[in-house]
């Protein structure tokens, strides 16, 4: 259960999804403007969640 409470964090924390949110709106201009690689896309995407995870774990008030 100790893996539920923290993806629920994880996916109510108001600062992860105005990051996620504001990645999306990058990407999707990415998309339609100045396309990218494939590859950049998916570094892009890891590189936010692995940020989310160490801010969650080592930020915590």
């Amino acid at each position: 259960m100790k893996i539920i409470d923290g993806l629920r964090a994880y996916l109510t924390d108001w600062k992860n999804l105005l990051t996620h949110a504001i990645v999306g709106v990058i990407l999707l201009y990415c998309l339609l403007f100045a396309p990218i690689e494939w590859y950049w896309r998916v570094t892009l995407l890891i590189f936010v969640i692995v940020f989310n995870l160490v801010r969650m774990k080592y930020f915590k008030k």
